[in-house]
């Protein structure tokens, strides 16, 4: 029974792991949308 709880600690620890990195990959790709469209508006200003 004990050993049964622990498992299913580990499981839902990796679950939280994978939303993170999922949700770090999400912002950096928005990061980086943002970054572009600001440099692509700079570069048309000018």
């Amino acid at each position: 029974m004990n050993g049964k709880t622990v498992k299913n600690k580990k499981q839902t620890k990796t679950v939280e792991n994978t939303q993170r990195r999922s949700a770090q990959i999400l912002f950096a790709i928005f990061a980086i949308l943002l970054i572009l469209s600001m440099v692509l508006s700079a570069v048309t200003t000018y």
